[in-house]
């Protein structure tokens, strides 16, 4: 590829929808009745039309919109796509290392929001990535301009989801609602299960929670699924990315597989470039095991789905994120439970153990094979809940240079309770009656000689959550993590959202060696004042996602903190007076902020031409990434110049076509037809029905195992239960 930064092809209209159209009709056809039109012109008519409708609904002065707490305001999805729109300084000078760069970031936003009233989790919905880009103009003496982007990412669930007008996913919320019964669960699971098979959807995943760099690929993931790459800048989908080497080996040769499922928080090695990732399975009775995987800078394999062994007889548990050393892989193995046989005791599928242990695996990463399984050395601890590590080193002894511990820096919460309030559910008495969990910057470390948790202690006496770091740093002894806080309250409360209105600094080696004193999971002294913590409140009304740190250079050759954070941040004054409804095109800006000074006002200010909800996880692209990206770019012939034309090469099609095909035929037969509003999309009707039937018939005799075993474990629980 040649050696230099991209020149990009701009519409001269926003590219609003991408050709969603060819999912089900592979054949192209085309016909000039309307009543005909292939189910290309079909899905784009009907995509349009409701994205179209919402936006008249939420003109109205009384509010259409869920007051779900994680719905309301500028939690609301963004149904609009742009393309590379030129957005307003309002203030500030773009430092000039930013060039060529692009700030990304991924979150759920529902393309179908659910009706008022309905279930919702905070972590269901559609990805949709965001993204700032920040082109030298050539026609303005080299000035900087940031252009705003966003896009849905074509997953086979958007893409369903958008051709039925229905949610294909049941939401998190009922998996995990103690108020829901196992058949209701069970149904929720077998709906799903049902319409994914009809649509030709294997894979599940929304691709909504982080993005990684890797290979050349920019990869969104979420723990359901394989990762999906798309292009920057354009953000444009490409296809599911399954890591195949020379030999076509890949995460699974069955679409769907829970073998594709990886971790929704790869980590790449900053010295090694290798990416470091593993997958959980949800269906493990017995002996569950992690699979554990380690590609290097050239996608090769190195270690690929090796299993690390869980504690015998446990149960299989939900694995958020881990975290790495240069020799090592800290695998959570806590007490969150996750698998669809929990319901057959009488628990949600997702249930919290307080009775279970914490248990850290530490993993030689210059193993292979079983070797790796067998070495891993396993660390008991209280039970916690741990979303997000913030990073982990080794600790070598002076003398011989071994390793003889690892530390781990994580955010760390004592119980579940995030997860009820995510979804505004009710919270289990054993949770409730703990009183507040405060999440708290935590430190243990693993002494690998005696094999005891010699730390473990609150590096906080604040809440703090989605921490980031220099990732030149990552796996490397750190001293600075940046995290997101709040004036007062916490994450775990269901009664509101959790907002973030508190930006924290905080230095961890300091920390470690001047922890503050009398900490408790219900400790929160807000806003944060610990001389080893600078602190950034921001002005009222405003409201902040994760922030993203930016280098000055790109070496290690400077000192840690020198650099930017880039920020999201939203200003709740433009919400209305009545309704409380964000309008869509405006409130929300990205804030450059000196990473050394930490303070304000900010070194630019930058208003994007639309609102951006509060989302995830983000990333920063270098120019140089970007130039290097696979499957991106074209060369074009006259001057070598790399460009990119945006929604060309999008992804349009669900995982199976020959299923998506007959998928497409239920439509005919329900006699479902669309002319250019969203009416007609019903499917209720007996022929409609018809094919849902012999669908199941389909489904039932490919999982018909799964089936047999649920049986038997009901039929055994209905037998204990009897003789007691």
């Amino acid at each position: 590829m040649t050696e230099q930064y991209p020149k990009l092809v701009i519409p001269s209209t926003p590219h609003i929808s991408a050709p969603l159209a060819h999912c089900l009709d592979p054949t192209g056809s085309t016909s000039a009745d309307p009543q005909l039109l292939p189910d290309s012109d079909m899905e784009e008519l009907a995509v349009g039309s409701r994205l179209e409708d919402a936006r008249v609904q939420r003109s109205s002065s009384k509010s259409h919109r869920s007051q779900h707490p994680y719905l309301s305001g500028n939690y609301w999805p963004q149904m609009r796509e742009m393309h590379l729109e030129p957005c307003h300084l309002v203030h500030g000078t773009i430092p000039e290392f930013l060039a060529y760069g692009q700030f990304v970031r991924n979150g759920p936003n529902s393309a179908i929001p659910p009706e008022p009233g309905a279930n919702y989790h905070m972590f269901d919905g559609d990805g949709m990535v965001h993204g700032v880009y920040f082109q030298r103009d050539g026609e303005k003496g080299g000035q900087i301009t940031p252009l705003y982007v966003n896009r849905f990412i074509r997953t086979d669930v958007f893409l369903a989801s958008q051709f039925w007008g229905i949610n294909l996913l049941p939401s998190i919320a009922s998996m995990i609602d103690p108020l829901k019964g196992t058949v209701s669960i069970l149904r929720s699971i077998l709906r799903s299960g049902a319409i994914a098979f009809l649509s030709g959807s294997s894979r599940l995943s929304t691709a909504n929670t982080a993005l990684v760099y890797h290979d050349g690929r920019v990869l969104a993931t979420c723990e359901s699924g394989p990762p999906m790459q798309i292009t920057a800048p354009s953000l444009d989908t490409v296809d599911w990315h399954l890591f195949r080497d020379d030999h076509g080996n890949g995460l699974s040769h069955v679409p769907g597989s829970s073998s594709e499922w990886i971790t929704g928080h790869p980590k790449v090695d900053p010295v090694t470039k290798e990416l470091i990732m593993f997958g959980y399975g949800i269906f493990q009775l017995r002996n569950p095991y992690i699979r554990l995987s380690i590609v290097d800078a050239q996608g090769r394999h190195k270690v690929f789905q090796q299993p690390i062994h869980l504690k015998p007889g446990s149960k299989p548990k939900m694995m958020h994120d881990f975290a790495i050393t240069q020799t090592r892989a800290v695998i959570l193995d806590l007490p969150l439970t996750m698998s669809p046989f929990n319901v057959v005791s009488g628990s949600p599928m997702l249930y919290f153990d307080s009775l279970l242990q914490s248990r850290f695996g530490i993993v030689r990463r210059d193993l292979a094979g079983s070797q790796m399984d067998e070495t891993v050395q396993w660390f008991e601890h209280e039970a916690c809940m741990i979303f997000h590590t913030v990073n982990a080193w080794d600790e070598l002894d002076k003398e011989s240079e071994e390793v003889v511990a690892v530390h781990l820096v994580a955010c760390r919460f004592k119980g579940a309770k995030l997860v009820y309030a995510a979804g505004a559910v009710d919270i289990p008495v054993s949770e409730e009656s703990s009183g507040p969990d405060v999440v708290h910057l935590f430190h243990y470390r693993f002494d690998l000689r005696s094999g005891q948790v010699t730390h473990a202690e609150p590096l906080s006496d604040f809440p703090i959550e989605y921490p980031s770091i220099d990732t030149r740093k990552l796996g490397l002894r750190n001293r600075f993590c940046y995290g997101a806080s709040m004036r007062e309250g916490s994450f775990d409360t269901a009664l509101k959202a959790a907002k973030i209105d508190v930006l924290v600094k905080c230095d961890i080696q300091a920390l470690i060696e001047d922890p503050p004193k009398d900490v408790d999971q219900t400790t929160s002294r807000t806003p944060p004042s610990s001389p080893h913590v600078k602190t950034i409140i921001l002005p009222a009304n405003h409201y902040a996602s994760e922030m993203t740190f930016v280098p000055r250079v790109e070496t290690n050759a400077t000192a840690e903190d020198d650099g930017v954070i880039l920020c999201h941040i939203y200003n709740e004054a433009y919400e209305d007076e009545v309704t409380h409804d964000a309008p869509d095109d405006r409130g929300s800006e990205v804030w450059i902020i000196d990473a050394r000074t930490f303070s304000l006002p900010a070194l630019a200010v930058i208003r994007l031409p639309q609102r951006v909800p509060y989302g995830l996880h983000g990333l920063w692209l270098s120019g140089e990434q970007i130039a290097r990206q696979r499957d991106a770019w074209e060369v074009r012939e006259s001057d070598g110049a790399l460009i990119q034309r945006a929604g060309e090469r999008m992804r349009a099609h669900t995982s199976t076509r020959m299923i998506a095909s007959f998928w497409r035929w239920t439509g005919v037969w329900a006699g479902r037809r669309v002319t250019g509003t969203a009416s007609g999309t019903g499917i209720s009707n007996a022929r409609f029905a018809l094919a849902v039937i012999l669908s199941l018939v389909i489904f039932f005799l490919l999982t018909y195992r799964l089936f047999f075993l649920v049986g038997g474990l009901i039929l055994d629980r209905l037998i204990a239960t009897s003789q007691v």
